[in-house]
């Protein structure tokens, strides 16, 4: 395969074969380590000329689907930290979880308290269903005696009043 032909196959794929690993990896480096592994083999089995490929588009993603396949599985096997005192650092994370959970629950009991304040009987009920059960309006609508159009109607509303009156509290709890 000549130069110019190759240059195209990397100008073409190299931009595809990044996005699916970008979508997929979390640090940049690997995702430039994968692309970069990927098309060097690419380049290579269509440089092979022992190999001949019939599907050069399936056979690249095939490869760049057993590198992500072994990075995933290398990666699980790796210690997450590195630490020279273990045990300083699980009483740190143990602190800052608790510290997070309990910060957490002070916030989701102020903002509960916040829906129950606005929301009162019917308004109340929809939103509970639609919302926090997620129940489709047409099935809330059937369940109340209502029109589906309505409980939409209702539920948009609600949000909107729950949105003035509540999200400011979340915020306030932010630190």
């Amino acid at each position: 395969m000549s130069y110019y032909t190759i240059e195209n196959q990397w100008n073409q794929y190299f931009p595809k074969v990044y996005g699916y690993f970008f979508r997929r990896v979390d640090t940049k480096a690997d995702v430039e380590d994968l692309t970069s592994l990927v098309m060097e083999s690419f380049i290579n089995a269509l440089n092979n000329p022992n190999q001949e490929l019939s599907n050069p588009n399936g056979y690249l993603w095939r490869v760049a689907h057993n590198h992500l396949v072994d990075y995933i599985k290398h990666k699980s096997k790796l210690p997450k930290t590195f630490s020279l005192d273990e045990n300083l650092d699980n009483t740190i994370d143990e602190s800052l979880e608790n510290h997070r959970s309990s910060h957490f629950q002070a916030k989701v009991a102020d903002l509960m308290q916040c829906v129950e304040l606005n929301l009162k009987g019917l308004e109340f009920k929809i939103v509970q269903q639609v919302v926090m059960f997620d129940q489709k309006s047409v099935d809330v609508a059937k369940d109340l005696n209502l029109k589906p159009e309505n409980v939409r109607q209702i539920v948009s509303r609600s949000l909107k009043k729950l949105k003035a009156n509540c999200l400011n509290l979340w915020n306030l709890h932010a630190h």
